[in-house]
């Protein structure tokens, strides 16, 4: 009655309801400079009790009727999940009612939730691989919200108030951008019944935002982050493509050939097993709502981080301009595929898979056609992609150690959006 739309997979196979839920587009991308860590923060305190429920008697109604309730804040999206035994379901549901509607924002949770952020961020920045992520994130979305550290800094934190959640829930929490996928031993009327109940008095609409896609930023350039370690940290970042392009299932075998497919994909074997230069290396694809970016992660000993860049680029030249084997094409498609139902083996699994073909807008058949889509990708169409891709002139790249011979290096010498 309430115009929510869900999808459901009825399984009564096991007494067990798995729910995930997302507000599209009401992630930490609106926490702004000054509040940044917003978002995670509501996401740390909406179950630290809500309506007439204080913290500490909330966390045991969840534990004593073994009910799992939290929820998660992305870069674009805020949503959360609920797992319950069906025969706990109206006392489940009912508490995730009141945690979105009526959070307590109580000052001891709050301040709790507060430090435990304040402590992790502190220990993050004594992790290479922490201050690699978060520099690529500032130089790669540069002058975008994308940019801000979602997980808040040690300045900005502090400012946060109960107030400020709660507008957050109010502007964004809204029926309008609301997508759930559910899984288990429900049936279609009662989940209709759960769901008018629990989301039902949401505001229909909340605000906007004027935000518009781009590529990634600061491409061509080369940045330094000087730290004494024994190992540099590398991270490359190239524009790529979204999940509707023509040319996504051919990224993915493109992808799983290059350097996603572990010990069998040409960067590791190139890098890792003929010539020992790291413990490994990886590319993978990301498809955010306003940008599309493919990455390359790796380490390496500083005297071989030049070595190790050279093979990139020759590995990349060699995908975009010689046809794959037939063996690699094959496997890759193999893996690809046969995969897929490892994806789909609990309840959990199966609701995620619901919300995420929503978050992405792929039709219901989506899974239907997958192997179809897959096993169409050629050499031809391969080649295609790789060009589309790798580009030399538009890879930024994050350097952070005391790498040797790299040239024409940007040194940073403070982190952004840190302290």
């Amino acid at each position: 009655k309430s115009g929510i739309k869900a999808w459901l997979v009825e399984d009564k196979s096991l007494p067990i309801i798995a729910l995930k839920f997302s507000f599209k587009g009401a992630g930490s991308i609106h926490d702004g400079i000054e509040k940044q860590g917003l978002a995670q923060l509501l996401s740390n305190t909406m179950d630290e009790g809500a309506g007439d429920i204080k913290s500490q008697e909330f966390q045991k109604i969840l534990s004593d009727n073994s009910i799992t309730l939290n929820f998660s804040a992305g870069r674009d999206n805020f949503g959360g999940q609920l797992k319950t035994l069906s025969r706990h379901k109206d006392i489940a549901f009912n508490l995730l009612k009141l945690s979105l509607t009526q959070p307590r924002f109580d000052e001891e949770p709050l301040e709790r939730m507060r430090q435990a952020n304040l402590a992790r961020i502190r220990s993050s920045m004594g992790d290479p691989d922490w201050i690699t992520a978060r520099l690529m994130n500032d130089k790669a979305f540069e002058g975008r919200p994308y940019a801000l550290n979602s997980g808040g800094t040690l300045e900005s934190l502090p400012k946060i108030t109960a107030k400020d959640l709660q507008s957050h829930v109010t502007n964004w929490l809204t029926q309008d951008r609301l997508m759930i996928g559910v899984m288990g031993d429900i049936n279609k009327d009662d989940l209709v019944k759960l769901l008018d109940d629990v989301f039902g008095s949401l505001p229909p609409k909340g605000s906007t935002d004027n935000l518009s896609s781009f590529e990634i930023q600061n491409t061509g350039k080369i940045y330094l982050y000087p730290q004494e370690i024994p190992q540099t940290i590398i991270s490359l970042a190239l524009p790529s493509i979204d999940v509707h392009d023509p040319d996504y299932y051919a990224l993915q075998v493109m992808n799983y050939i290059f350097g996603a497919g572990g010990f069998g994909s040409r960067l590791m074997e190139e890098i890792r097993e003929k010539r020992g230069l790291t413990y490994g290396i990886y590319s993978d694809t990301t498809n955010l709502d306003y940008t599309d970016f493919f990455t390359i992660n790796t380490s390496t000993k500083n005297n071989s981080v030049k070595q190790v860049l050279d093979i990139i680029i020759s590995e990349t030249d060699t995908i975009k301009t010689q046809k794959v084997s037939q063996e690699d094409l094959s496997n890759s498609k193999s893996y690809l595929i046969g995969s897929l139902p490892m994806s789909l083996t609990s309840t959990d699994k199966i609701s995620s898979i619901l919300l995420s073909l929503q978050l992405n807008n792929r039709p219901i058949n989506y899974l239907d056609t997958y192997a179809t889509n897959i096993n169409t990708v050629t050499n031809e169409d391969i080649l295609r992609v790789a060009k589309r891709i790798f580009n030399p002139e538009k890879m930024i790249s994050v350097l952070v150690g005391k790498p040797e011979h790299i040239e024409n290096t940007i040194k940073i010498e403070t982190l952004p959006n840190v302290q």
